[in-house]
C-alpha cells in the first residue's frame, strides 16, 4: 500500500497543504479558513495519510523563499500519473517555463503537438493538482490578457506583483 504523508504550515497566502504518495508530490493547495478546516479537508480527500512535516521540510523552505519573491527552482518529484495522457504532457511541458516568463495557451499547445488546442490546454491547466510547483500561472490566454488563478495576479502588461 502507498504511503501518504501531509503537511500543514502557514504561508503570506494562507495555509499551505501538501501532500505525497511514496515521497511524490501529488497535490499542494491553498486554504484560507484555517487549520482546522485544511486538517478536514486532507482528511476527506486522503484518508490515511499521516501528517509528516519534517518530510516537507525542504519543500516548506522553496515554498516561503518563493513567496518572498526569491526565484526557485522546484526540483520536486511529482506524481501526476492519475491525470490522463493530454494533461500529464501539458503539465510536464509547464514544468519547463522559466520564473518570470509567461507563455500563451496556444503557445503550450503548438509546443506539445497539438496545435490549435489552446482551449484543451485550459481545461488540463484547470485540473493541475500541483500549482505553483507546475506552474500553471505562466500561462494565460493571449499575450495581451490577464489571466487569474486562484493564488497569483499577474499583469500581461508587463509589470507584476508575484512573477514566479
Amino acid at each position: 500500500m502507498a504511503a501518504l504523508n501531509f503537511a500543514i504550515f502557514e504561508s503570506s497566502m494562507g495555509y499551505v497543504v501538501v501532500v505525497a504518495r511514496d515521497d511524490k508530490l501529488i497535490s499542494l493547495d491553498i486554504k484560507e479558513q484555517g487549520l482546522h478546516e485544511a486538517r478536514k479537508g486532507v482528511s476527506s480527500c486522503y484518508p490515511g495519510a499521516v501528517e509528516s512535516p519534517v518530510a516537507f521540510k525542504t519543500l516548506r523552505t522553496l515554498l516561503d523563499r518563493y513567496l518572498r519573491g526569491v526565484p526557485v527552482d522546484f526540483n520536486v518529484e511529482v506524481d501526476i500519473s492519475s491525470l490522463g495522457m493530454f494533461t500529464r504532457q501539458v503539465l510536464s511541458e509547464l514544468r519547463n517555463i522559466p520564473y518570470g516568463e509567461v507563455r500563451s495557451y496556444g503557445w503550450l499547445a503548438a509546443k506539445i503537438g497539438y496545435k490549435g488546442a489552446a482551449r484543451a490546454v485550459g481545461q488540463a491547466l484547470k485540473r493541475n493538482p500541483i500549482p505553483i510547483i507546475i506552474p500553471c500561472h505562466r500561462v494565460i490566454r493571449g499575450m495581451a490578457l490577464s489571466a487569474v488563478f486562484p493564488w497569483v495576479f499577474v499583469s500581461r502588461k508587463g509589470s507584476s506583483s508575484w512573477k514566479g
